[in-house]
């Protein structure tokens, strides 16, 4: 009985250590992915065409961004609006959630 109660405690020892490495990497991942996702945000300005891009311009900041979805923007081309998106600022582009038109 001694014989096989040793070699049982070890293995459950042995596995004890090897899971929470395991379990830590797995959070940190978690954690890294969930920063990684860029959070949505709002832009303000007017919607002008350039060649086949149409872009977001604020005055106020005098920047100017490319919109990803031309369906949606071409709408509202020469018009004030508010868009939500996430922005590539090494691109200067907005992933375009909504547009909105402000009145």
């Amino acid at each position: 009985m001694k014989r096989i109660l040793f070699p049982l405690a070890g293995f459950a020892t042995l596995f004890s250590l090897m899971a929470a490495p395991v379990q830590s990497t797995i959070l940190a991942t978690s954690k890294l992915q969930l920063q990684a996702q860029p959070e949505t945000e709002t832009f303000y300005g007017t919607i002008l065409r350039n060649d086949k891009n149409y872009v977001l311009s604020d005055s106020a900041t005098k920047s100017k961004y490319t919109l990803d979805d031309p369906k949606k923007a071409s709408r509202y081309e020469g018009m004030t609006v508010k868009v939500t998106g996430t922005i590539d600022l090494a691109i200067n582009l907005i992933h375009v959630e909504t547009i909105q038109p402000i009145v």
